[in-house]
């Protein structure tokens, strides 16, 4: 299954990590965490346009999609 996450984007839910809300990402531990992941980023405009991060086992996407919009897409599908 997969998750529409805006902007043209689409996660497979089986790399899925988790989705938190962009305001999380200013705290020091956070931050340390989201420059050193090995994988790919985003650029600067996604993150200052986002309310939600999502964090997958290779990427970390910013969406303007709110965490709990993204969480309710999940527990849609998984209903389906």
């Amino acid at each position: 299954m997969f998750l529409h996450i805006g902007n043209s984007k689409v996660v497979n839910l089986n790399e899925l990590i988790g989705i938190f809300n962009v305001e999380m990402k200013n705290s020091n531990t956070n931050i340390q965490f989201l420059e050193s992941f090995p994988g790919d980023h985003v650029s600067s405009l996604e993150q200052e346009e986002s309310n939600s991060f999502v964090l997958t086992k290779s990427k970390i996407l910013y969406s303007p999609i709110s965490p709990l919009t993204l969480q309710k897409r999940i527990e849609k599908n998984i209903q389906e």
